[in-house]
């Protein structure tokens, strides 16, 4: 038996539908051996083949993956048309609406009771925009009371109002996702379209169980006051970043105080500008401070100067970690490390990257060093509001002939992973040092991996032949070239699956 899932429209209704259907052409063919089909399976059984099967695939799989188990077999399609969650994937991604009209018309009366996830993408606005997009809400509508995900995607805005202006007066019980995703930019580095159109779903009605919201492309003021139980919230390419640093800094800590129980906080900004190279910050510490207890994963894509004040102003004591938006790991720039160690509000971090301005190719001038100076000076009491933590790389960072060294065997008993990426100030027998007095301290776990990332012609780190030894039979130790080893799995990458840090790509990227 040939099935052919592109025929397979399931209009056929739900009292007369043939077990086996006709198909013509085909756009993708699952060939079914009938003496090999385990057609009496247990109902229960089936539902797991099934459901493993449907994780499994890609979006474009789900909206398919159903007709295909309904034409396997009588047994299996009595199974699939009476599992409503199989029908409940209601995806508008054909620019030819009516024959999605018929069969969602169908799939809706097969889901029953279950809670349905609604896809809106762009190509049924390719012509007669409006005609479609009242045609889809004429449909999906009646059933808003069992809408748990809806999913707005790069649709014309005027597309976007006409949608959302029908969900201002009603109520969505059981939602709990929400995507509103705008036009995206015709060119990959050109700045999204941004609007001041506010959209406000459930003004007048209420979605009491929203907890996972996306806004790509409009304000999103209203979504953050008025859907006060999230715990998952994406901004992306919203007009953020214009205005001073303090105004954006008071729009974080006012989406942190708006949203008590959110544990995840992404913020995109389109293309971030990186602070110039030889520029030597310094924060304001009479900017107001929040705490957040609950807030365990925090995403900033912003200029340096935005993300290190925000960074600056919190107190943050479940976040492991900080990531950027490439899925690798934040770097902490030094005159962070006063703010850290005055208040400690990182103390559940895991790992930690500290980016300097050290480079032996360039003149380090004065400035430079009082900068580095005056920020080292709070490394230790940094480091001591760390505990747990387990990772900590460097870059970049003048260690002052091996003073800044010292505090690396005192504090932070659980590091295990330690990283020097290009920096200098200190020699190999210092780092030997440091490994052996971690060694003799009760309470404190031993070194287990140490790299060195320098240039082959650079000198900016004394190497004796007996440390490297000694280094080489005591752990994992290597030192490396930035251009041989390009990729460096780090401790997030090898136990947490975060991706591993590319370091001349983050630094030449603002990461």
């Amino acid at each position: 038996m040939v099935v052919d899932p592109s025929n397979m429209d399931g209009t056929e209704t739900l009292n007369n539908a043939s077990p086996t259907p006709t198909s013509d052409h085909t756009a993708m063919k699952v060939r079914v051996q009938p003496h090999h089909m385990p057609s009496n399976v247990p109902y229960d059984i089936f539902l797991m083949i099934a459901f493993l099967c449907w994780n499994d695939g890609t979006d474009k799989y789900h909206s398919i993956f159903p007709i295909i188990a309904s034409h396997v077999c009588h047994t299996w399609r009595r199974y699939a048309l009476d599992t409503g969650a199989f029908w409940a994937i209601i995806e508008f991604r054909q620019a030819r609406i009516h024959p999605a009209m018929m069969r969602y018309k169908v799939w809706l009366e097969r889901a029953r009771d279950s809670p349905l996830d609604i896809y809106i993408g762009p190509h049924p606005f390719k012509n007669a925009s409006i005609k479609n997009a009242k045609a889809i809400m004429q449909l999906i509508m009646p059933h808003v009371l069992r809408w748990r995900s809806f999913r707005v995607d790069r649709v014309p805005k005027k597309i976007s109002r006409l949608i959302f202006d029908r969900l201002r007066d009603v109520s969505a019980p059981m939602l709990e996702t929400l995507k509103v995703d705008g036009e995206r930019a015709r060119r990959s580095f050109q700045a999204p379209p941004t609007t001041r159109c506010k959209l406000k779903p459930f003004l007048h009605g209420e979605a009491p169980n929203m907890r996972e919201l996306t806004v790509v492309d409009f304000p999103p003021d209203y979504f953050v006051t008025r859907f006060s139980r999230l715990q998952v919230l994406h901004l992306k390419h919203f007009d953020f970043g214009g205005g001073k640093t303090v105004e954006n800094l008071k729009f974080i800590q006012y989406i942190l105080v708006s949203l008590p129980i959110l544990h995840t906080l992404q913020i995109d900004r389109h293309i971030p500008l990186s602070d110039h190279y030889l520029v030597f910050p310094t924060l304001d510490s009479s900017l107001p401070r929040i705490s957040h207890s609950s807030l365990v994963e925090l995403r900033i894509y912003l200029r340096e100067t935005d993300r290190d004040m925000i960074f600056s102003s919190l107190n943050l004591p479940r976040v492991q970690y900080f990531l950027t938006q490439m899925q690798v790991e934040t770097g902490l720039r030094l005159h962070l490390l006063p703010s850290l160690s005055q208040y400690h509000p990182f103390s559940n971090l895991v790992s930690l990257r500290l980016l300097g301005r050290y480079s032996d190719h360039v003149i380090w001038n004065d400035m430079g060093s009082r900068w580095n100076e005056a920020n080292m000076a709070h490394l230790e009491g940094a480091l001591s509001g760390l505990p747990l933590l387990k990772a900590l790389t460097f870059e970049q960072v003048d260690f002052g002939g091996g003073k800044w060294l010292i505090c690396l065997g005192t504090t932070c008993p659980c590091l295990q992973w330690l990283t020097f990426s290009q920096c200098g100030g200190f020699t190999l027998q210092q780092i030997r040092v440091i490994v052996e007095t971690r060694r003799e301290t009760n309470g404190f776990d031993p070194l287990a991996r140490l790299f060195i990332e320098q240039w082959s012609s650079s000198n900016a780190i004394t190497i004796d032949a007996g440390s490297d030894e000694w280094l080489k039979r005591s752990l994992i130790y290597g030192i490396m070239s930035p251009v041989a080893d390009w990729k460096l799995d780090t401790y997030l990458s090898v136990v947490e699956g975060i991706k591993p840090l590319r370091l001349p790509y983050s630094r030449l990227m603002g990461l």
